[in-house]
């Protein structure tokens, strides 16, 4: 949908201003400034969006998860110019309770994640984040679980919210190093035990994924295509973790995450 409507929005730019200037050597010109044009456009489309109905409709609302992952799906092609080979899609249930693990080594691992899995999903985004014009809009829209380090409370009444938010069926996506840690480094290198007390007090299942490559990214985009292997692990029911520690699930998933780099 958004990959669609800023295609139409470069190429008519193309050809209206061809059109217009009546001089067709200038078309490799139109052409190229079509492109920012059209994601002008798109970005104008996504701020009426955000700011019109998303406030007003659930966290799951299935037209705005469409949009939102619609709007993923454009970033990792015409911005990030990213190319996703995943593995083990089929892990990925449709519906029930559930939490998903990744390995974070780049700002666009959330875009990666809202692109591959195909349900709506939300985030545990750092406050800082909520300072964001446009994205502080969307983060509250989608039911998204801000972690307030500075202030436990707050984190633990978020919770409440998250756990409810999870309990109805939405995905709760988790980067559970904290934030990016040693960007060079692809691997997990970290792991806070208090990541996975959502998953015990929701009861949900937890789903592993493995994001490879994405360090890459800061040096390549937007010039450069950057491929990304995502693996998807099975997942992880929540009868097999309910009597383990928050430690040992944490230790459970940085071995299954981390498992692709020992090969």
């Amino acid at each position: 949908m958004i990959s669609a409507l800023f295609v139409i929005i470069w190429i008519g730019f193309t050809v209206l201003m061809s059109f217009l200037v009546q001089n067709y050597y200038l078309m490799p010109l139109w052409f190229v400034l079509g492109y920012p044009v059209g994601i002008i456009g798109v970005v104008l489309f996504v701020i009426i969006n955000v700011y019109t109905w998303f406030p007003f409709t659930k966290p799951d609302h299935r037209l705005k998860y469409m949009t939102t992952r619609s709007i993923a799906k454009f970033l990792d092609y015409f911005v990030l110019r990213l190319k996703l080979q995943i593995e083990g899609r089929e892990h990925i249930p449709a519906s029930g309770k559930l939490t998903t693990y990744s390995n974070h080594k780049s700002y666009a691992d959330p875009v990666i994640i809202e692109h591959v899995i195909k349900r709506p999903t939300t985030y545990t985004p750092k406050t800082g984040v909520y300072k964001l014009p446009v994205i502080n809009t969307w983060l509250k829209s989608i039911g998204a679980f801000p972690i307030d380090r500075g202030n436990t409370r707050n984190t633990a009444r978020a919770m409440v919210d998250a756990i409810k938010i999870v309990k109805s069926g939405m995905n709760m996506a988790i980067f559970p190093e904290g934030g990016i840690k040693d960007r060079m480094d692809n691997k997990m290198v970290e792991m806070r035990a208090g990541a996975y007390k959502l998953a015990m007090k929701a009861e949900a299942d937890l789903l592993p994924i493995t994001l490879m490559n994405t360090p890459e990214i800061k040096n390549r985009a937007p010039w450069r295509r950057t491929v990304i292997r995502v693996i998807v692990h099975p997942v992880v029911p929540f009868e097999k973790i309910k009597h383990m520690s928050t430690n040992e699930i944490g230790e459970y998933m940085f071995r299954i995450i981390n498992q692709p780099f020992q090969t």
